[in-house]
């Protein structure tokens, strides 16, 4: 009992959802309500936070799986709302963009960070439910790309998803959402002729993906409106640039020279309790990409990491202004010999 109780804390990570869901059926200004929760008061708390590196006490599962698929059901709950409020005209006028950008943030918030635990999880239970997530946003792709090149090619230049120094988050935005796919694209490819089957064809798990994300987006038109379309297709976006923030964030700078194993080094880490509990421990990143399939109740807080200056929701705004970014990220860096382009 102990254990389940300590774990409660993740329960956080529901909040934006519920938001919400509850914005979605009520609409008008209450449709702004996870915008002011995640962009004020969070990203407030956050620079706020202390930091808590206190190592992982509890290891049972039970709670911090519970949460995980929670998580899923709030997510496909927040994007059910938002589609059934549009076609209601519960939601509706200028209040159908604030409800898709709200549903956006809580898919970044909740969904994506969801999936990413769960897509690396070794049950194929588990892996579809995260599947799923990403699917919500149209993202499926990162299924691929984040497992299996990602974690193989962090820190170095043929990692789309690393940032290089010196590259602004506008930038990365542009290089790294088409770098991604591409590279899920040919690493599937790879995969099928392997298994001597086409390299494009059904097989490949990002062709099959697009197809059934264009076969949502033209029955969203046809069954319903092409509006109806654009708030989700701009929810998916909204959660889309915001996972790929995250990812600036997380390796921006550092570099791994080939043939050097991922290390502690390669990855900032922040102990922030607000982004720590709200984000299934995705900030300490750094033991995450020690071993992937590491539950994220029991990741751990390194020393030799490089540190955040603030948690990953009080440095979203840093982050938007490049000068202020690169000078506090300058101050931060571990040392002069990791602070090149990739």
């Amino acid at each position: 009992m102990k254990s389940r109780l300590s774990h409660s804390k993740y329960l956080l990570s529901l909040i934006p959802s519920i938001i919400v869901i509850a914005g979605n059926l009520l609409g008008g200004y209450f449709t702004l309500g996870n915008f002011f929760f995640t962009f004020v008061i969070l990203v407030i708390a956050d620079m706020l936070a202390p930091s808590d590196k206190t190592a992982p006490q509890e290891m049972d599962a039970t709670m911090p799986d519970f949460v995980l698929i929670l998580a899923v059901t709030f997510h496909t709950a927040a994007i059910a709302t938002l589609i059934y409020g549009i076609h209601a005209e519960i939601v509706n006028d200028v209040f159908i963009w604030t409800a898709a950008l709200s549903t956006g943030l809580n898919a970044g918030i909740l969904g994506i960070n969801a999936a990413h635990e769960l897509i690396h999880r070794k049950s194929k239970l588990m892996q579809n439910l995260g599947i799923w997530n990403l699917f919500l946003v149209f993202y499926a792709h990162f299924y691929t790309e984040h497992r299996l090149v990602h974690h193989v090619k962090v820190g170095t230049a043929e990692d789309p998803a690393t940032a290089r120094y010196r590259e602004s988050l506008y930038s990365f935005w542009l290089r790294t959402i088409p770098g991604q796919f591409i590279s899920a694209l040919q690493t599937d490819a790879s995969r099928q002729k392997r298994k001597n089957h086409a390299a494009y064809g059904l097989y490949n798990f990002s062709v099959r993906a697009v197809i059934l994300q264009i076969m949502v987006i033209a029955a969203l038109v046809y069954f319903l409106s092409p509006v109806v379309a654009a708030a989700f297709a701009g929810q998916c976006l909204v959660a889309i640039l915001l996972l790929e923030y995250v990812n600036y964030i997380e390796h921006y700078g550092l570099v791994r020279a080939d043939g050097v194993t991922v290390g502690k080094e390669h990855s900032w880490q922040s102990d922030a309790i607000t982004s720590r509990f709200t984000l299934f421990e995705l900030t300490r990143h750094s033991d995450h990409h020690m071993l992937a399939y590491k539950p994220y109740h029991t990741l751990e807080s390194h020393e030799e990491s490089p540190e955040l200056p603030f948690g990953y929701f009080g440095m979203f705004y840093i982050a938007l202004l490049p000068p202020l970014f690169y000078k506090m990220m300058d101050r931060a860096m571990p040392s002069k010999e990791e602070v090149h382009s990739a």
